[in-house]
């Protein structure tokens, strides 16, 4: 494991997807590398899991595209509790940072379901450590 991924381990992550063997992929993959990683298959239990623990999480990773609520509103929702806390927005769909609703969020960045396992880990160290 490299030094960075050292110093960001034990970091608390909500990953967020309403298609369960994603989000049970994602918490995999991010376990691997120290996250401590709580898992949600919808845009409301998420927002119930963050209003819980609203000060323990460094990270939210969110699908866009969930029945109920999509991620760009549930990190609408997280923006309006904690507007500090980054939120990383992953799709199947071509997406930007320009999309409708981002500018009320703290999105920091967009990332394609196709590239979650070979660029996550690094988006998410670049995150944590402010590069």
């Amino acid at each position: 494991m490299p030094k960075e991924q050292l110093l960001n381990a034990g970091k608390q992550i909500l990953f967020v997807d309403d298609e369960e063997s994603l989000a049970l992929l994602g918490v995999d993959l991010l376990d691997d590398f120290g996250y401590v990683v709580t898992c949600a298959f919808s845009g409301e239990e998420a927002l119930q899991r963050f209003q819980q623990r609203v000060d323990q999480f460094d990270l939210v990773i969110t699908d866009e595209s969930m029945p109920g609520m999509s991620g760009i509103e549930l990190a609408q929702k997280i923006f309006s509790i904690s507007p500090l806390i980054p939120i990383i927005l992953c799709s199947g769909h071509l997406l930007t940072m320009q999309e409708e609703g981002m500018e009320e969020t703290n999105i920091t960045a967009v990332l394609a379901k196709t590239e979650v396992c070979s660029t996550l880990p690094g988006l998410i160290d670049k995150i944590f450590s402010g590069t």
